[in-house]
């Protein structure tokens, strides 16, 4: 037995194990920030879901590369996404600010999230 095989069995767990530590470790979120509730709140999406015929020479590129040399392969192109442009620009304009002067600091946007429009702040 090998060191990584001693380490994969000494820290593998069972699928049952991981769910119930990814559910008891990410327990349901109520507010998106200290106040603000998450019934008010939309997740901007990172991606949106796009046309596959509007992107066909993406899916025959992205499949000729995953096929490589087996000419026997087959595959099926299930969704396209497309990068939401207002997730990136917001992406891009939070990481800016919190950077501000240092240069070298690096952030990962996680989630963004919106406003829901109500009456009332439409009034407003």
């Amino acid at each position: 037995m090998g060191f990584f095989s001693w380490l994969s069995e000494r820290f593998s767990h069972p699928a049952s194990q991981c769910e119930a530590t990814k559910t008891a470790a990410t327990p349901e979120r109520a507010e998106v920030a200290p106040g603000c509730p998450m019934n008010e709140w939309d997740e901007v999406p990172p991606y949106l879901e796009a046309d596959p015929r509007e992107h066909l020479e993406a899916c025959i590129i992205a499949s000729a590369i995953a096929a490589g040399a087996n000419a026997e392969s087959k595959l099926v192109v299930k969704r396209v996404l497309a990068a939401n442009p207002e997730h990136r620009r917001v992406a891009a304009i939070a990481t800016a600010l919190a950077a501000g002067a240092l240069e070298k600091s690096s952030f990962t946007v996680k989630h963004i999230y919106k406003q829901k429009v109500t009456e009332e702040n439409h009034a407003a």
